[in-house]
């Protein structure tokens, strides 16, 4: 059986070892009206961590200063954000990985 590589770490494993991951999770995908189909091939330790990176760099309100007030933000704001943070993610690792 061939192996596959994780689009993110490059570590090698077989492909049940391997989770197919959305960029933007599909519930935030649906709320803002669109189709995304984006996904990475994760190995199960990246996918646990992009997670974890999701969860301390999006963010669905702001704070406005003037009205001193959260606000959520647009579909397409959140949807921004995910992609930011997984490239951001993705470069971290990638730069982990040549060190």
């Amino acid at each position: 059986m061939a192996k596959k590589t994780c689009e993110i770490c490059g570590r090698e494993g077989k492909p049940e070892d391997l989770v197919i991951h959305r960029i933007v999770p599909e519930e935030v995908a649906k709320q803002a009206g669109v189709i995304d189909l984006r996904t990475a091939l994760l190995c199960f330790t990246c996918g646990s961590e992009i997670q974890d990176w999701y969860r301390k760099r999006v963010f669905n309100m702001i704070y406005d200063t003037l009205t001193l007030q959260f606000i959520p933000k647009l579909p397409a704001g959140i949807i921004k954000e995910y992609e930011t943070a997984y490239k951001a993610f993705a470069a971290y690792k990638k730069a982990a990985v040549k060190l």
